[in-house]
């Protein structure tokens, strides 16, 4: 029985390394994108890792034409919005579970390239 307690405690330990993986790529990714947001006017601003029972951190992007935010929590849920300064309607939003480093990459990356191209 003892060894089920202990095999259990080591999968969790894992599981809640690879999730602050995730939320401390968000950081790693953004710097990754530096001169983007430099060259094209884009704010940037990041939250230090949130939450006590979820843990969450999120990214905001912002132009003079949208405002855009990605949300991620510990479990690799990720919210991908976005919102139109001037209308105020909403012209992003996704939400999709990321449990791998480059899964998130592909994802930040597509919001990315959707924001540019608005």
């Amino acid at each position: 029985m003892e060894t089920d307690g202990n095999i259990f405690r080591v999968l969790r330990l894992l599981c809640l390394q690879n999730m602050n993986k995730l939320l401390n790529h968000l950081e790693t990714w953004k710097d990754s994108k530096g001169k983007i947001f430099s060259c094209e006017g884009y704010k940037v601003s990041i939250t230090n890792i949130q939450g006590e029972s979820k843990k969450s951190r999120y990214i905001d992007l912002d132009r003079d034409k949208l405002v855009s935010r990605a949300t991620l929590w510990e479990s690799g849920e990720l919210e991908l919005e976005a919102i139109d300064i001037k209308s105020e309607n909403q012209v992003i939003q996704k939400s999709i579970i990321t449990p791998e480093i480059w899964q998130l990459d592909d994802e930040l990356n597509w919001w990315l390239s959707e924001i540019a191209a608005y």
